[in-house]
């Protein structure tokens, strides 16, 4: 283990909620099955009073969670003088790369359920009877057990770095004419495919961008059908999820050489040390496209005809968020460029 402060309070928030998840897991699905239309006032309210240590757990949970993925790579940023031959964070994920790959699937997933459980739990509260209560402690019960992985997982991966042995350069990956980045749109777009990656990406951003600056005003103004709202959102979400693929490929094979100004170097996680605001310009993009799904979400799982107003006022909230986030993560990027 290579021992220093950030892997003390990495593995301090891991064994927290990792501790406080396991009752969690048990006493959510414990709320989800007493909980019934059914039930009489008082019965309810006993039940209400009793989530009320439950919640706080969750709270605490996941917030510190939602600190955890980007602390992640700030620890592994913090290793990069420890272990021979790494020159970034990818240096160090090649010590142990089938477990590093899994926590960097597994962090935004448990991130994005995070989030999806917040506005369901603030809609709810919303309501005066809380008809989402079941819904969302099932929710909680499905996000308890991701967060226990997690955290087993931070301890599996962190508890195994050493300082002993070498690992390969990102050069020896991200910079080879085979490398994945660069293979796809080779395949799609021809040998000239860097010609089309930088308008495919601001195409994709200014119609996602778009996309919710209409929906913001629009969602108020769709009839009041399920299939009409559930059509709005599955499309932002479709959207978000083709802006987001097009803009890792654009990010690695075209931004991040310009932005570091080292054209034929292609790795995201030296652009994130070299140029220390594009870790912004990361966070605001990742909070862009995850807000048009999480809408998605909270409308799949947060339809209720006690909550049908509130939560159209949520999903046009949450699309102008993320119009204003993705907006400016855009303006940075175009920043940098006129600026190179």
């Amino acid at each position: 283990m290579i021992l220093n402060v950030y892997t003390i309070i990495m593995l301090f928030a891991s064994a927290l909620t990792g501790i406080l998840a396991i009752p969690a897991w048990f006493m959510s699905y414990r709320m989800y099955a007493m909980w019934k239309q059914s039930l009489h006032a008082e019965a309810k309210t006993d039940i209400e009073n009793k989530s009320y240590l439950l919640l706080l757990m969750a709270t605490v949970i996941v917030i510190i969670k939602l600190l955890s993925w980007p602390f992640f790579y700030v620890t592994l940023q913090s290793y990069v003088p420890e272990i021979r031959g790494a020159m970034c964070i990818f240096g160090v994920t090649q010590f142990d790369p089938s477990m590093s790959n899994a926590l960097q699937l597994l962090k935004p997933l448990v991130f994005f359920l995070i989030g999806g459980w917040l506005l369901l739990n603030q809609l709810d509260r919303r309501a005066e009877t809380s008809p989402l209560f079941r819904r969302k402690f099932l929710f909680l019960h499905l996000i308890s057990f991701m967060v226990i992985a997690d955290s087993v997982g931070d301890f599996i991966y962190f508890a195994g770095l050493k300082t002993e042995g070498s690992v390969a350069c990102c050069t020896t990956f991200f910079d080879l004419p085979e490398r994945a980045t660069a293979l796809l749109p080779l395949s799609i777009l021809g040998a000239e495919y860097e010609r089309y990656m930088l308008p495919a990406y601001y195409s994709f951003n200014v119609m996602l961008v778009i996309f919710m600056a209409v929906s913001y005003r629009g969602v108020r103004n769709i009839a009041p059908d399920k299939n009409n709202i559930m059509g709005a959102t599955l499309s932002g979400a479709v959207l978000a999820a083709l802006t987001a693929a097009v803009t890792i490929f654009a990010m690695f094979e075209v931004i991040a050489p310009r932005l570091m100004k080292l054209p034929y170097h292609h790795c995201i996680y030296c652009m994130w040390q070299y140029v220390p605001d594009s870790i912004l310009i990361t966070a605001l993009f990742i909070i862009g496209v995850f807000l048009p799904c999480w809408a998605l979400l909270l409308n799949m799982l947060g339809r209720h005809q006690e909550t049908d107003a509130t939560l159209r006022t949520y999903i046009m909230n949450i699309y102008f968020a993320g119009a204003v986030s993705l907006s400016a993560s855009l303006l940075m990027v175009t920043l940098h460029l006129a600026l190179e």
